[in-house]
């Protein structure tokens, strides 16, 4: 079930964000992630990404990182220099790899936006000053996942109380 839930979500950002994925077409990229039970294939054809469990198939490229270092690539860090401080493990086609970090570093949604269209505006916009509110969290954190998770706790235990509610009440 996780799988079709990340498969949807990329395919969405790929859609949305109008991301050309012709660069990686008939490319298979094994992605784990060391910290999170993940572990799949990325098979990118015809302009989609499809997540495949079965990691027994050969790939063109195989990255492994902890999710503090996945979210420093969508904010930008260098692939090099996170590859010299072995923050991520590559086997295969550096390239390929460098190419689904610069798709990934592209992706330019307005989370507002896209969620108006399902809820109305008002949960938007109180859905996007949480989203970035959590995105700063993570930015000012030397393990972003686990400031996430706190973060969240917080908000959903004693909402008033939390941070990210506080000073927000329009």
């Amino acid at each position: 079930m996780q799988h079709f839930a990340l498969e949807q979500a990329l395919n969405y950002l790929i859609q949305t964000g109008e991301i050309d994925l012709k660069p990686l077409d008939n490319k298979t990229i094994r992605f784990s992630l060391q910290d999170l039970p993940l572990d799949v294939n990325f098979v990118c054809t015809n302009d989609r990404i499809f997540v495949i469990s079965d990691t027994s198939r050969n790939s063109d490229v195989d990255i492994s990182l902890g999710a503090g270092v996945f979210f420093a690539l969508f904010k930008g860090d260098d692939l090099t220099e996170l590859l010299r401080q072995d923050k991520i493990v590559i086997h295969g086609d550096v390239k390929t790899a460098q190419l689904l970090v610069d798709l990934l570093q592209s992706v330019d949604i307005d989370l507002e936006e896209a969620l108006s269209q399902y809820t109305g505006d008002i949960v938007a916009h109180k859905a996007g000053k949480i989203a970035k509110n959590f995105k700063k969290i993570a930015q000012n954190s030397s393990n972003p996942l686990d400031a996430i998770k706190d973060s969240l706790s917080a908000l959903l235990i004693t909402p008033t109380v939390s941070k990210l509610y506080k000073n927000d009440h329009h």
